[in-house]
């Protein structure tokens, strides 16, 4: 009996905190909309760039194919392709570019072979407003024309040093041709967004890359309601899903 009583004085305990816990969570997840910018704190703006809607994590995973024809990648239909995109060795790939980015470099991937190979990716909308009021960092071409997504903590592999007066090779010329040919924002019901061009980081920061996807006439509204980031690219898989009324700043659709 003793037991019982406890039982159920805990769970009303538990009652009758759920409401100040949720909240609790409200406030944190809505500050963007109840507060001035001007006047986010250091953690709230942290909030936004790596804990929000609009920057989520996802984990790059490695595809186990059989066939060995089939290859990731997506075709002009927006269905994944059967051949590996075109890359000559040497030749930077058309629409790929270099810059600094300038971010901490993730946590190497867990080695135990007991586990899946999979790299812990964050997505985040650079084109949202809400990130740039966060202070998120500069991007090239941000001018409206597109939604512009960084993926920070690619299985990418780090520059070699360069001879004095030489120019370091890229490694990931063809790695990156594959990502921006196997990136895709898909809606239901609708043909995939693809990637238009991609800028690499350098340095440090050679495992990010920013995906810039074109607006164009068919724009992301609310009422697609979801969004996926899909990405296939050599061995490589990421999907990344954005539930779009929780990206919203200020009654609209901010991305």
């Amino acid at each position: 009996m003793g037991e019982v009583i406890r039982t159920r004085r805990q769970w009303l305990q538990t009652a009758t905190l759920w409401p100040a816990c949720l909240a609790l969570g409200a406030a944190r997840k809505d500050f963007w909309d109840s507060k001035d910018p001007a006047t986010w704190s250091n953690d709230e703006k942290q909030v936004v760039l790596g804990q929000s809607p609009w920057a989520r994590e996802g984990f790059v995973q490695v595809e186990l194919v059989n066939n060995r024809n089939k290859t990731p990648g997506y075709g002009n239909d927006g269905r994944p392709a059967v051949s590996p995109p075109p890359v000559r060795p040497g030749v930077p790939p058309e629409g790929v570019h270099s810059v600094p980015i300038g971010e901490p470099l993730p946590p190497v991937p867990d080695p135990d072979p007991n586990h899946p190979v999979q790299f812990r990716v964050l997505a985040r909308w650079e084109s949202a407003k809400p990130v740039r009021l966060a202070g998120g960092p500069e991007v090239p071409e941000l001018d409206g024309q597109f939604y512009v997504i960084r993926l920070r903590g690619l299985p990418l592999m780090p520059p070699p040093k360069a001879k004095p007066g030489e120019a370091a090779p890229n490694p990931n010329e063809g790695m990156l041709e594959a990502i921006k040919e196997g990136s895709r924002l898909q809606r239901k019901g609708k043909p995939g967004i693809p990637c238009a061009r991609l800028f690499a980081g350098s340095g440090d920061e050679a495992t990010q890359v920013l995906l810039f996807f074109s607006r164009g006439t068919d724009a992301i509204t609310l009422g697609d309601k979801l969004v996926t980031l899909e990405s296939r690219f050599a061995q490589f898989h990421l999907s990344i899903k954005f539930p779009l009324i929780d990206m919203t700043y200020k009654g609209e659709l901010a991305l």
